[in-house]
């Protein structure tokens, strides 16, 4: 889901790449055993729903206005950047 959210936009893109973080830490505090590295993990997994949230508020807004008015961002090597650009 993280390489597909690329052709999306930047917003959803950050929601995957915060929740990627968010599990890795977590397997490894678990499978370490360590409590810090997991409440580390928490934290991350904290700031996953943020970013979550931005991007649906986002979604809503802009989805209502007609317009973007919420930035979200580009797909990251879109084709129509490389139309735009030929």
């Amino acid at each position: 889901m993280l390489l597909w959210s690329t052709q999306v936009n930047a917003a959803i893109f950050g929601v995957f790449l915060t929740l990627e973080a968010t599990e890795v830490i977590l397997f490894i505090g678990f499978f370490a055993a360590n409590t810090t590295i997991i409440k580390v993990g928490g934290y991350v997994g904290v700031l996953t729903a943020l970013v979550a949230w931005y991007a649906s508020a986002a979604g809503v807004i802009n989805g209502m206005r007609g317009t973007p008015v919420v930035p979200v961002g580009k797909p990251f090597g879109s084709r129509q950047e490389a139309r735009q650009a030929a």
